[in-house]
């Protein structure tokens, strides 16, 4: 059995957005097939290691349970953490976190986890006027550390065709985040149109869009609610429109898919693959998103979902979806089938322990 070791600075164990969760899943993937070794930088809850002992079978080490650290003292912690052990494949999670590879004392193959590709990510935030609001990255200092890698992971197809023409095919892994079926109820009427995001920047900028020009519209023509969820209920005032209810980061997001009837993200900029639409897609639930939100997931639009990029088109197709009860069921049925067929764990994660099956390096 290889032996893996992950390095990440996200708290995935809160499960309060997109990467968090998708970093949680691949390790309960990993878990089960490499001994694998979790390394998290800190701060974090003093019991933390022993409970994700009791969840998973790794083992978790956190490097600085109180304060943070600058990226040297992580660097430091790190090696002495490891000293004398071996691993077959090392996995840094984010682009910024590839200092950590100056303090690995054993050669290993080292896989990147990207999520995004940063000079993308940057260059959409400019057009939204957001630049510098996130880590920054020049293209060419990207592509140079994509290239120091023997793999990059890729979370979407779109992205997997870019990071290519920079590694070539045989570096680069297309491996999305999974999702697993659920048995959907598709009510009788359509009463609670939901979004559930982080307090990430893109979600923050597309839910005040839709309060502002399109909910006006709905809520006037339909006995329905707007209920928000999730950490982004933090940085939005939408107490103005009526209809709008916030409630908050929930730790059960099956009760939130429960309760809903109809998803939307009107995300308009960001990168990488909208983990919450694929999520609603595996619950079987009407979604309406836009074309930055289908981004990865073009190939089932107009069948398992709709997508929408203005007030008109937005109004409408949420209209629709409401309106008729056979749409939203065809709707679900396709989701259903497009989640099975591209989004199970092992479809999503196999390219990656193949590679690390593959690994020779003693």
């Amino acid at each position: 059995m290889k032996r893996v070791l992950l390095i990440t600075d996200v708290n995935f164990w809160e499960k309060s957005s997109g990467n968090r969760a998708r970093i949680y899943s691949l390790i309960a993937y990993l878990s089960e097939y490499v001994a694998l070794t979790v390394v998290n930088t800190g701060p974090a809850p003093r019991q933390i290691e022993t409970i994700l002992k009791e969840q998973f079978k790794a083992d978790f080490y956190v490097l600085e349970k109180n304060k943070y650290l600058s990226s040297d003292g992580y660097g430091r912690r790190l090696k002495k953490l490891l000293k004398d052990q071996q691993f077959d494949s090392v996995i840094i999670e984010y682009i910024h976190s590839s200092y950590f590879l100056n303090f690995l004392e054993f050669d290993a193959q080292i896989v990147l986890d990207a999520h995004d590709i940063v000079s993308d990510r940057s260059d959409d935030f400019k057009k939204f006027n957001q630049q510098g609001a996130l880590y920054e990255i020049g293209r060419e200092d990207e592509i140079e550390v994509f290239n120091v890698y023997d793999y990059v992971m890729a979370i979407c197809k779109p992205d997997y065709d870019r990071i290519s023409t920079f590694v070539g095919n045989e570096k680069t892994l297309l491996c999305p985040h999974p999702a697993l079926l659920h048995q959907p109820e598709i009510k009788d009427q359509v009463k609670n149109i939901v979004f559930v995001a982080s307090a990430y920047l893109p979600n923050k900028d597309g839910i005040e869009w839709f309060v502002a020009n399109c909910w006006p519209l709905i809520y006037q023509a339909y006995d329905v609610q707007l209920v928000i969820y999730g950490t982004v209920c933090s940085v939005i005032d939408v107490s103005y429109q009526d209809g709008v209810v916030c409630r908050g980061f929930v730790a059960e997001i099956d009760q939130i898919y429960r309760d809903a009837d109809l998803i939307i993200n009107p995300v308009r900029f960001g990168a990488g693959l909208k983990i919450k639409n694929v999520e609603a897609l595996a619950h079987g639930l009407p979604l309406v998103t836009t074309s930055h939100g289908a981004r990865g997931l073009e190939s089932a639009s107009g069948s398992a979902f709709l997508v929408a990029d203005d007030q008109q088109t937005m109004t409408e197709s949420i209209a629709h979806v409401i309106a008729d009860r056979s749409f939203r069921l065809k709707l679900s049925k396709n989701a259903g089938r497009y989640i099975a067929d591209l989004f199970s764990p092992e479809q999503c994660f196999l390219p990656l322990l193949n590679a690390i099956n593959r690994c020779t390096i003693q």
